[in-house]
């Protein structure tokens, strides 16, 4: 009893204990936690603040050249950015390729008599009668039509300008021409000798080529009492204690001097002998030539105006033509200034020249292609075909352009029947209605053709008996072409109604036939003659095949398909289809709408309307004899 009564007690002081521990526990906890974030406080501020984007983010810059496009949040416009835009349109390779597309490739119109416009039109005309006796419970007979689509591939060649430009640049060349120049001849230029008795003679370095038309000569003395005679291109004078002279010299008129060359000679003869002493004369003409000599004592200069042949530059402007093809492949459409006239200067030996031109650059645009409608004219010509896509077949060899393209055109067959509508029932009063309800096509051509096709490359196969089995293996053809507007032995139309094509070789108009019966394949065009680097002839390459079955099954499965390329351009590739891609092709795909001609000219097809007729007689017949 003791023991159970001290039981609660005991239990009391446990919990007691173990409650105190915990909140010991939980209190250091909270100490921990509490001093951790006094530690850290404030360090993802300082992160922010401190961090620097140029040491962490590559590339960075802190004003870059988009934030001219930002006007603030009060801004009213996007003026700047439109403006960017319009210069980068006008500029950038590629929105210049596609402007070209624009320009260069026009827009396909589509016909208002193609026949999903005249039934929409029909339908418009008659709505009133469709819908007016819905609910009515009377019958009545009506037309009903489908169309059906099919692509149709063909290929042409596309019309070629190219440009040339012609720029003119200012250069030019140096004329003679007569002018009249003075000259001063110092005392340094002249040349003293002393004769060794009382003479001094004299002459100065030419200074230009010519001829003189006036001259004359300055004589200066510091000796007041010199006494000498002066002789020299037509002066005979005499001075007398005199220190300056200046005599005209009438002599010089018409003398031709040459530049650094020596003038004629003069001469000063001293007089200074006093009363008849030679040798005072002779000192006095030794002083006179050591003064000379020196210039300080005594000097001479001369003045000479001269008739010269100077050099007077002369502006030129030459034109630079930058070609990137031969101008003789191409006819001349077009030229357009593309750098308006102004006047220009340029400054030569310090003189300016003004310069103007009415266009300082032109540009030429020639075609170097006309357009050709090749196998693509059936279609263009049918109201009921739209261009539904266009891939180019091969570019020029420089890279400038495609020459020739593949296009898909997308020919509408309307199907149409008639029908008994009673109610909302309708009941189908010939085969042609429940054809252009399901839109069936079960024509006995293309069935027949795709086993043509096929028994055709099991016949190649079982002829070639190797282990390298190949079908409908064509062989490489080529033509010439010549410059545009002239004959033209690659012309993919109008064989036998060109004269010009005379001048064509046998295997180039055989070639003209192939592509006409549709048995050829465009590989590429290339220069086959060049000479200092312009091509003088062009050649197009082919791979021609035996029949139009293998044609298509060519071009459509194994390039169309399998994207198999036919080789380079000078050098095609026109072997045979392995076993393995024929087994790749999908032959209820090809279409040999081009085969039907021969089907229809070679066997006696049944047409769809004469099955009908026969079918009809038939049941009518089982009828009558019931």
């Amino acid at each position: 009893m003791n023991i159970l009564k001290g039981a609660p007690v005991a239990l009391t002081l446990i919990l007691s204990t173990i409650s105190l521990h915990a909140m010991a526990d939980s209190d250091s906890d909270y100490k921990a936690g509490s001093d951790f974030a006094k530690q850290i406080k404030g360090q993802g501020e300082s992160s922010l603040t401190n961090f620097n984007p140029s040491a962490t983010l590559p590339n960075y810059t802190a004003s870059p050249s988009e934030t001219k496009y930002y006007g603030g949040v009060t801004a009213t416009g996007d003026g700047a950015l439109k403006a960017d835009a319009a210069t980068e349109w006008t500029t950038n390779e590629a929105t210049q390729a596609v402007t070209d597309s624009f320009i260069n490739n026009p827009k396909e119109a589509i016909s208002q008599d193609a026949p999903f416009n005249t039934v929409s039109k029909d339908v418009q005309d008659r709505a009133d009668s469709i819908i007016g006796q819905t609910g009515q419970l009377q019958c009545s007979a009506q037309n009903i039509s489908r169309s059906e689509f099919t692509n149709y591939t063909c290929e042409r060649d596309l019309l070629v300008e190219q440009a040339c430009t012609r720029t003119a640049s200012i250069t030019g060349h140096y004329e003679s021409t007569t002018v009249t120049r003075t000259y001063t001849v110092p005392n340094s230029d002249f040349t003293y000798t002393y004769d060794g008795n009382k003479t001094v003679k004299f002459s100065f370095r030419a200074p230009a080529t010519g001829t003189v038309l006036s001259a004359s000569v300055s004589v200066h003395f510091n000796e007041k009492h010199m006494y000498y005679g002066f002789s020299w291109w037509g002066v005979n004078t005499e001075s007398v204690a005199k220190n300056d002279n200046t005599w005209a010299l009438p002599g010089a008129v018409g003398a031709t001097l040459t530049a650094d060359q020596a003038s004629p000679s003069g001469s000063m003869l001293n007089k200074n002998c006093l009363s008849g002493k030679q040798s005072r004369c002779q000192e006095y003409a030794r002083k006179t030539l050591s003064w000379m000599q020196g210039g300080s004592e005594a000097w001479m200069t001369a003045t000479v105006t001269m008739q010269v042949t100077d050099k007077k530059w002369v502006p030129d402007v030459v034109w630079t033509e930058h070609c990137p093809f031969s101008k003789s492949e191409g006819t001349l459409k077009k030229t357009e200034c593309t750098s308006p006239g102004s006047t220009k200067t340029v400054v030569v030996d310090g003189v300016s020249y003004p310069v103007t031109q009415a266009c300082w650059q032109y540009s030429d645009t020639y075609m170097t292609q006309a357009a050709d409608s090749g196998s693509c004219k059936t279609y263009t010509d049918n109201a009921a075909c739209t261009l539904a896509s266009r891939s180019c077949a091969f570019t020029a060899e420089d890279g400038s352009g495609c020459l020739h393209e593949y296009a898909t055109y997308s020919c509408e067959t309307r199907t149409a029947g008639k029908v008994m509508i009673c109610g909302g029932d309708t009941f189908c009063l010939d085969g042609e209605c429940e054809r252009a309800q399901k839109g069936t096509n079960n024509d006995f051509a293309p069935v027949v053709s795709a086993l043509a096709a096929l028994a055709a490359a099991g016949k190649d196969a079982a002829a070639i008996n190797s282990i390298n089995v190949r079908a409908f293996t064509g062989s490489a053809k080529f033509c010439k072409k010549f410059a545009a507007g002239f004959s033209n032995c690659c012309k993919d139309s109008g064989w036998g109604q060109d004269v010009g094509l005379a001048s064509c070789s046998s295997d180039e108009k055989a070639l003209g036939k192939a592509k006409e019966k549709k048995l050829t394949v465009s590989v590429g065009e290339f220069c086959s003659k060049k000479v200092l680097g312009v091509c003088l002839e062009k050649k197009r390459s082919y791979c021609q095949f035996d029949s139009k079955l293998a044609q298509i099954v060519q071009q459509q499965g194994r390039n169309g398909q399998l994207h198999v390329g036919f080789g380079s351009a000078s050098s095609p590739d026109c072997r045979g289809i392995t076993q393995t891609e024929l087994q790749q092709i999908k032959f209820d795909a090809l279409d040999f709408t081009n085969f039907f001609e021969d089907l229809q000219n070679n066997q006696n097809i049944p047409d769809n309307d004469v099955l009908t007729q026969r079918v009809r007689e038939e049941i009518a017949a089982q009828l009558k004899a019931q």
